[in-house]
């Protein structure tokens, strides 16, 4: 399994007043990155794990286990935001599936 592509974890800003720069901070603050193994997930897997089909669904194989404090990731500088669905058991790493942020 190759671990190719780079994956990037972001918390939403807290949206707190600055009163050196007299603004907001509305910027996602960058928690990490790292290589990962990404694939889309099959239907019969969305239909088994999700209990039906989601457009935008992606597996993401990561080496070891990352914390839980993010809020949304990107896929190699995308402008597309997952957040998470749901984390697998697998034999070596750790395995997230996200799908695709639509506003909600």
């Amino acid at each position: 399994m190759r671990y190719d592509t780079i994956v990037s974890l972001f918390k939403n800003s807290d949206d707190k007043y600055d009163p050196r720069t007299h603004k907001h901070n509305a910027e996602p603050i960058l928690v990490d990155s790292f290589f990962a193994n990404v694939t889309d997930l099959g239907l019969k897997n969305q239909v088994q794990l999700l209990g039906g089909i989601k457009q935008g669904t992606k597996t993401v194989r990561l080496k070891e286990k990352v914390a839980n404090d993010w809020d949304y990731l990107t896929i190699d500088g995308d402008d597309l935001k997952y957040r998470f669905i749901s984390s697998l058991s697998v034999q070596k790493g750790y395995a997230v599936i996200v799908g695709e942020d639509v506003g909600i």
